[in-house]
Order: C-alpha cells, then sequence, then structure tokens
C-alpha cells in the first residue's frame, strides 16, 4: 500500500480500538417479574387445576420452564460474552427473591441456566437470599395500610379505608367491564389472563378475544393503582411499593461507578431481584420508562434491565426492557434525555427511602 494509505489504515483502526474500548460496563442490575403461574383465585377451564396442579397463585411448570429460557437469554447477553464468569463466583452475582414462592422458584429456575453446569452435569444454582414476606418492603409490595389511598377512594366513589385496592378492583370490573369481554365473568379476569399463555389450556373463543383485546390494559390499570404509579401516582404509595429497592438500585450504580477498577471489590457485577408486576411498573415509574410498556400488564419474567456505562463523559444508566422470555432487549430510549448517573440520581432519588414508611 501507499505511505498515504497505510497512514490511513492505522489511524482508522486506532480510532476503532478507541471507541471500542471508551465505553465500559461497569454492571448490570436486573428487576424481573416472576414467571407464569395461574391467577389468585379461580380457574379459567375445567382443566386448569390439573395443568396447574401447585394451586393457584403458584408456579407452574410452564413458568419453571420459561424462567429457565430467560436465564439462557441473559447467559448469552452477559457470560457468554465474558461480562459475568460462566463458573460462577459468588463475588460477581447476587440474587434477591420476594420470598413468595412463584418467585423463589423463579429465581432458582432463572440463575441455574446461567452457569456451566458441573463436571457431574448439575446445574449450579447461586444462593437466593430473600426475607420473610411480611417484612420484606424491598421486593414484597405493602399494600394493606388503609392511608395513601385518598386518590383511588375519590377515583371510585368509595365509603370505605379498608382493602381499597380489592374495592377499586371490584368497582372496575362491575363498572369499567369492556364490551369485548361479553361472556366472561369479571371474576375470572386475572384467571385467564394468567393461564393463556398454557398450550395445554383450551380457552374458549370469548375468554382468548377478552385476553388478547382489552383484558392486559385493565390487569394494567390495576397494576399502576397499586404501585402508585403513572396516571394514578400516589407519592406515599410509590415509595412503600419501591424506595427501597430504588435506593439499593442507586446506591449500587454510585459505588461501582466511583471505583477505579472492574470488577469494583466488594460489588457484585449482576444483581438480580426476583418480584412482582406492582414492583415492576413501580419501579419503571421511577426511572421514567413507564412508557415502554404501553398500558399493557407487563408479561411473566418481564425485566427491566439497568447497564451502568462508563464513557468518555462519565458513568451513564442504560435500561433495556425485556418484556417476557420470548422478548428482545429493547431499549427504553431513556438515554434520548440525560441518562447520566447524576441525572438519573436525580430523578429517581426523590422516591427513594431508607426505611419503610409504616402505615
Amino acid at each position: 500500500l501507499p505511505t498515504s494509505d497505510m497512514i490511513s489504515l492505522l489511524f482508522f483502526s486506532l480510532v476503532a480500538v478507541v471507541v471500542g474500548t471508551s465505553d465500559e460496563l461497569l454492571s448490570v442490575s436486573v428487576v424481573i417479574r416472576h414467571a407464569e403461574r395461574p391467577g389468585q383465585s379461580g380457574w379459567a377451564t375445567p382443566q386448569s387445576p390439573q395443568v396447574f396442579f401447585r394451586g393457584n397463585g403458584q408456579l407452574s411448570d410452564q413458568g419453571i420452564d420459561n424462567a429457565c429460557e430467560q436465564g439462557k437469554e441473559f447467559r448469552k447477553r452477559y457470560v457468554k460474552s465474558g461480562f459475568i464468569d460462566k463458573r460462577f463466583l459468588p463475588s460477581e452475582v447476587y440474587v434477591r427473591s420476594s420470598a413468595v414462592n412463584r418467585c423463589l422458584m423463579s429465581a432458582a429456575s432463572f440463575s441455574s441456566a446461567l452457569f456451566r453446569e458441573t463436571s457431574k452435569d448439575h446445574a449450579v444454582i447461586p444462593p437466593i437470599y430473600t426475607k420473610d414476606q411480611k417484612d420484606d418492603g424491598l421486593l414484597v409490595p405493602l399494600l394493606s395500610c388503609s392511608d395513601g389511598w385518598d386518590d383511588v377512594i375519590a377515583r371510585f366513589n368509595l365509603t370505605s379505608s379498608v382493602n381499597v385496592q380489592q374495592q377499586a378492583l371490584m368497582k372496575m370490573l362491575t363498572t369499567m367491564w369492556p364490551e369485548g369481554c361479553s361472556g366472561v365473568p369479571p371474576t375470572l379476569i386475572d384467571a385467564i389472563v394468567s393461564e393463556l399463555p398454557n398450550k395445554l389450556i383450551k380457552m374458549p373463543a370469548n375468554y382468548r378475544a377478552c385476553v388478547e383485546g382489552p383484558a392486559k390494559p385493565l390487569i394494567y390499570d390495576y397494576a399502576e393503582i397499586g404501585a402508585g404509579a403513572g396516571n394514578n401516582f400516589n407519592e406515599l404509595r410509590i415509595k412503600r411499593v419501591a424506595g427501597l429497592l430504588t435506593n439499593e438500585l442507586l446506591t449500587s450504580f454510585a459505588a461501582v461507578a466511583n471505583c477505579s477498577t472492574v470488577p469494583c471489590p466488594g460489588q457484585p457485577k449482576m444483581r438480580i431481584y426476583y418480584t412482582h408486576d406492582t414492583n415492576v411498573v413501580a419501579i419503571a415509574h421511577v426511572f421514567g420508562v413507564l412508557d415502554s410498556f404501553h398500558n399493557v400488564a407487563p408479561e411473566f419474567s418481564s425485566a427491566l434491565v439497568f447497564e451502568i456505562r462508563r464513557n468518555a463523559n462519565g458513568a451513564y444508566v442504560k435500561i433495556f426492557l425485556k418484556d417476557g422470555h420470548k422478548a428482545d432487549f429493547v431499549d427504553t430510549n431513556n438515554c434520548a434525555s440525560d441518562c447520566s448517573l447524576s441525572a438519573v440520581t436525580a430523578a429517581a432519588s426523590p422516591l427513594a427511602i431508607t426505611s419503610q414508611i409504616p402505615c
């Protein structure tokens, strides 16, 4: 090659090296909903109790399989890329789950798919940390308080401050039941939405049409109410649901960003938090990406993925949504505005709390 061409080639090669190394992944935090379960009560079909033999609200076999599939997708992105050691190192990965069975089982299935098996072909399952359900303000939504519901009481013209979310649901089912759900008992909305993804369930056509049409937006509205998020924003309620987790996320973001080395000593490279749809919706609101759900309830295994990265301008937070085990990692476009760590922290910190707000 002529000398000038050789110089140009060298220049562009150096540029490529600089560009390729100027954006560094520091850590990943995942806030993820449990996998498939049937409704909390009721059954969509006569065969449902046999298919979902563990009972209402419990993780199904399909849920176990799909949580594992979701784990494999994360393995491709973060383990096979070399970011996380394929053998599992306790210093690199931290898993915490709501103590509710379906979350614990989902966490075990998901994390068992992340890593290479032992020499005797046994799955490696990281330790899964949890806390008693009644005391876990981090991952179990606190919805039992009678205060903090004034907006919901006014919206639905309720007369009691006891079990407000359940009252609101019944009011929604009786006054907002969509025409597209004609012939479907309103009390079965959770059952039909939850059971439809299971291929073993032969659901009536009108039930299927209801789920594929207006049911999920109604369920989403209900989740927003509990979360105190979106059009149902309530500062007290959203702090009770997501304030502690917001604080833990922001603290971990800052810790790795302020480290001079990767990995940062004492800080896991990956944090996984298994929780419920209400919490996922609340966290999405706190970090400004709630619109990514398009007013439809989060899918089972729906995951918000926070990548803490650093470039020449400093640390920033890139947020992806993987809405279910079959979905891609979709950019929420949170970096269309300022996604620097300082900006993200400033926006989210007003809803962070360091101790649970009692009833």
